[in-house]
């Protein structure tokens, strides 16, 4: 069997070991030691430095893990969010609000009403006056009116609770994430 000599990492001591092993104690220090064959040299490092560089690397590990699922948790999110816009009149993208609804639909039935009873009066009055019996048709579209404002009212309160929803869910992982991530961090 081939001997080769090194000296210990930890206390310099001359250490004989058998060329083929990979972990030798030192009869001097007791340091458990790791045997580095890197071509014709050989070396020898502590363990329990090889054990602290391998628990920081896996610490790190955890760590880019856990932010790469708050990086991918957040891009989800951009994306859901976008999925929640609505398009206004000139092809501006917001997010729906329960107010706006209201106070979007409002104005429309509230245009319905007036071109009702404004339709209704001058039908009323044409009429009267001989005109034919299509001007009749004329309220109608304040009653379509009115249907789209209470529609459109409803479809984005609709929208604006499903977004509310969708960002409790939201923080309430992330948050989560971020706890963990913390926990793992603080207990390294």
């Amino acid at each position: 069997m081939k001997v080769i000599p090194l000296n210990c990492n930890h206390c310099g001591a001359p250490l004989e070991v058998a060329a083929n092993a990979r972990f030798v104690t030192c009869g001097f220090c007791d340091a458990r030691l790791s045997i580095q064959h890197t071509g014709n040299s050989y070396s020898t490092e502590v363990l329990e430095d090889l054990r602290a560089t391998t628990d920081q690397i896996a610490r790190d590990i955890k760590e880019i893990k856990s932010s790469t699922a708050i990086e991918r948790l957040d891009k989800q999110w951009e994306h859901q969010r976008f999925n929640h816009m609505v398009t206004d009149k000139h092809g501006g993208q917001h997010l729906p609000s329960k107010g706006g609804a209201v106070f979007g639909g409002g104005l429309i039935v509230a245009f319905g009403l007036f071109w009702t009873i404004m339709a209704f009066g001058i039908t009323s009055a044409g009429r009267m006056a001989g005109a034919p019996g299509v001007i009749g048709i004329f309220p109608v579209f304040g009653l379509i009116f009115i249907a789209a404002g209470v529609f459109n009212m409803f479809r984005i309160v609709k929208k604006a609770d499903a977004y509310q929803h969708e960002q409790s869910n939201y923080l309430r992982e992330r948050r989560r994430l971020l706890e963990q991530s913390e926990r793992e961090r603080s207990s390294s």
